[in-house]
This record gives structure tokens, C-alpha cells and sequence, in this order.
């Protein structure tokens, strides 16, 4: 027999781990929209599709999310086309048993609230202003109220949420460019489908000014802008090479451009220098440099540099000036057929082909040599690649190879 104490003794209470969700029947004109909803239908064949299965299942099959706001009104937080829909199924098509819908009340903050209507949105397939909203948004929040997140690690929110939405950190970059840096016209065209993400990042690298002026030309696919931001936002060749002269880049240049645009910019941007003359207009900044009122930054100059002075020949000149200079853009030994090195030794021949994609790159050394008789012939050839043609702009040449054409041999080479 149990023990009278027994009886009146208290039992282990267990903690309950997780919280109690009672489905709640609330009728559809009981909720509201969110105002932070993002994601609206994008017609209503979308809300009469999912109507149908609605119908076809009859039930709504999974519970909605609201919050309550008022005696007997909710907003929702998650499920704003289940309620569209049984809008639909009750004053369309006359099927009252749709007009409550299954929802589940939410206690939680504005802040909270905010944030998940953009967490419970990821099976939605969004438009790259969705994605780009939601991502702006959901940082916002997170970082200005880091108290309502409490399990949420500081730093490294732009990988947390790349990971999450499966983005790379790239494009969540690219995302945060967009949302920073377009205009107000530029926005409203991105936001209805009118200019594609990767127009909007050139935009983006544009004043709201500029993106207005190129919009208003029609001007709105991202070959279309990059090729006019080079021909009327961005120095010509001319006036690049003129500020290699006035600013004596050659002091400062090597072939290693990251390595060249830090010093220009600590010469000349932190001390905000410029140079004013009847050739050119030059103002420099700590981030961006302008050539006659156009205005790019130092990374984007040393791209033009680049392009108008390549690397390749800054180190071509270095180690002829010092044969015992070791490549900036390392070497590499290749054994060619006996006929093409000895095209190559007499200067007849200044070009390779390989295979595409071995590795070949502007500004590398070759050191080429050859069989002759079953014999390695006698010290390599060295030459430098100048340039690497595809088979896709070289119309003589077959899929999968490439043309690398060559610098005169160095000298210096006992052979």
C-alpha cells in the first residue's frame, strides 16, 4: 500500500521546452495586410491558382501567422495569399466554409514581427528588388535592435545571412551597393522589372544625376550602361595617359597595379592634390581621383591603367633593364615541338598555341625548349606572353585552344 505522505507529496513538475500553439479560427476580413509585406502576388491568376488548391485539399492545410493589434483585429505576419485566396473562395465563388482560416497568435515585438515577415517569406520566389529589400531590412533590424535577438552572434551578418538565403557574400555586396547608392527613378525601374540586378550594380556605380541622364536615353541593360559610362562618364585613353605624365605615375608604377594605386593614393589623395593646367584638370581624394570633371575611383584607374598600360610591359622593360630580376608574374617552362622553337629562335614565329585553360597568363615568362634527336636542345627560349585570344574571338582557331602571342626573345641567353 502507498504511503500516505506519498500522496500529498509534490511530484516533479516538468518545464514545458517548447511553446503551446493553439489554432485560433478567424475570420478573413478579421485580418489585415502588414504594411511590411514585400512579396505581393504578381497577378491575380497566382491567388486563383492557389485558390484551386485550397479547394482541391478542402482546408487550408497550414496555419497562418498574425499578431493581434486592435479587440478583434490581427495583422498577419505570414500568409497574406492564403487569406487573398479564401477571399476569393468566399466572395467569388460563393464557398462560405473558407471565410475563417486557421491562424496562430504571435506575442512578439514590432521589431519581431518586422523580421519574420521576411524570414517566413524564403519559399517565395522573389525578384532581385525582393531579395534586395528583404536583405536591407532584416540587417537593419538586427543591427539597430540587437536586444530582440538575443541568441543571434554579433558580427558577420552579411555571411550569416548569405548562408541562410544561399548567396554568396558577392552578390549580398552587390545587393548592399544597389540599396545604397541607386536613386529614386533608378529604384522605381529596378523595382518593376524595368532594369535587371546586373544593370542596377552599374547604376549603382553611377551619381543619381548620371543614372537619370542614361534612363531618360533608354539606356537600361548592363552592356548598354558600361558601354556608355565608359564613353561619357569615364577618362579616355588620352586623358589617362596625360595623368600618367603630370602625376609621374612611372615613379611610382610596377607591375603589381594594387601595389601602384596605394602609393598614388597616399601621394596624392590623402593630401587632396591636384593639378591644373592647360592639358589637364586633375583633383585627387583619398578615394577617387577625376580627370577633367570625370570623376572614378583609384581602383577603377588602375583598371584603365590596366587597359591602356598593360602590366605585361612594365615587367617586360624591368627584367631587360635586369635579366636576373625574378618575374613578377612567375615563369614557366614548356617544352614546344622542335619546328616551332627553332620559328621562334629566328623571330618568324611570335605566338603558341595551347590548350585553353592551362593556366597561360598576360606577363607570365616562358622558358620554351625542345627535343632534337632524342637530345634536350641546349637553354630555353624565354619569352613573355603579351596577350591570350580564345577560340571564341580568333575565328582560325579551333574550340578549346588558344593563341598566346610573345615578346622579342630576351637576350642575355647562351645558346
Amino acid at each position: 500500500m502507498a504511503k500516505i505522505t506519498n500522496v500529498f507529496q509534490k511530484g516533479e513538475v516538468k518545464k514545458e521546452t517548447h511553446p503551446k500553439r493553439i489554432t485560433k479560427w478567424i475570420h478573413y476580413t478579421k485580418l489585415k495586410s502588414n504594411k511590411y509585406q514585400y512579396c505581393e502576388p504578381r497577378d491575380k491568376e497566382e491567388i486563383e491558382c492557389l485558390a484551386d488548391l485550397i479547394q482541391a485539399d478542402g482546408e487550408v492545410l497550414q496555419d497562418l501567422l498574425i499578431r493581434k493589434i486592435d479587440a478583434d483585429e490581427y495583422v498577419i505576419i505570414a500568409g497574406h495569399k492564403r487569406r487573398a485566396a479564401c477571399k476569393l473562395l468566399t466572395e467569388e465563388r460563393g464557398m462560405k466554409q473558407f471565410e475563417f482560416l486557421p491562424c496562430i497568435e504571435k506575442n512578439i515585438s514590432d521589431v519581431k514581427a518586422e523580421f519574420q515577415v521576411y524570414s517566413s517569406n524564403g519559399h517565395h520566389v522573389e525578384t532581385a528588388y525582393e531579395t534586395m529589400h528583404k536583405l536591407e531590412r532584416m540587417q537593419y533590424l538586427l543591427n539597430h535592435y540587437p536586444e530582440e535577438f538575443p541568441d543571434i552572434q554579433k558580427g558577420r551578418m552579411v555571411e550569416r545571412l548569405a548562408k541562410q538565403f544561399q548567396l554568396s557574400k558577392t552578390t549580398v555586396g552587390e545587393y548592399q551597393k544597389i540599396s545604397k547608392n541607386l536613386g529614386d527613378k533608378a529604384m522605381e525601374a529596378f523595382k518593376n522589372g524595368k532594369v535587371e540586378k546586373s544593370a542596377a550594380v552599374t547604376l549603382a556605380g553611377m551619381t543619381e544625376e548620371e543614372q537619370e541622364v542614361a534612363l531618360d536615353k533608354g539606356i537600361t541593360t548592363d552592356k548598354e550602361l558600361k558601354k556608355y559610362k565608359k564613353e561619357n562618364l569615364e577618362p579616355s585613353a588620352n586623358q589617362i595617359l596625360k595623368s600618367y605624365t603630370f602625376l609621374q605615375v612611372e615613379k611610382y608604377d610596377c607591375p603589381n597595379r594594387k601595389v601602384t594605386i596605394q602609393k598614388l593614393a597616399d601621394a596624392y589623395g590623402k593630401g587632396h592634390a591636384g593639378i591644373h593646367n592647360s592639358e589637364i584638370d586633375i583633383v585627387c581624394t583619398p578615394l577617387t581621383i577625376s580627370l577633367d570633371g570625370r570623376e572614378i575611383t583609384w581602383k577603377r584607374y588602375g583598371r584603365l591603367l590596366d587597359d591602356i598600360i598593360p602590366p605585361y610591359r612594365l615587367e617586360e622593360q624591368a627584367i631587360r633593364n635586369n635579366p636576373a630580376r625574378e618575374p613578377c608574374f612567375g615563369t614557366r617552362r614548356v617544352q614546344i615541338p622542335e619546328k616551332v622553337y627553332h620559328a621562334i629562335l629566328s623571330q618568324e614565329q611570335r605566338f603558341l598555341i595551347v590548350k585553353t585553360g592551362e593556366g597561360y597568363q598576360r606577363g607570365q615568362m616562358l622558358e620554351l625548349w625542345t627535343m632534337e634527336n632524342g637530345v634536350e636542345k641546349g637553354s630555353e627560349l624565354r619569352v613573355m606572353v603579351t596577350d591570350i585570344l580564345s577560340s571564341e574571338n580568333e575565328p582560325g582557331l579551333k574550340d578549346g585552344y588558344s593563341l598566346l602571342s610573345l615578346s622579342e626573345l630576351f637576350t642575355g641567353l647562351e645558346l
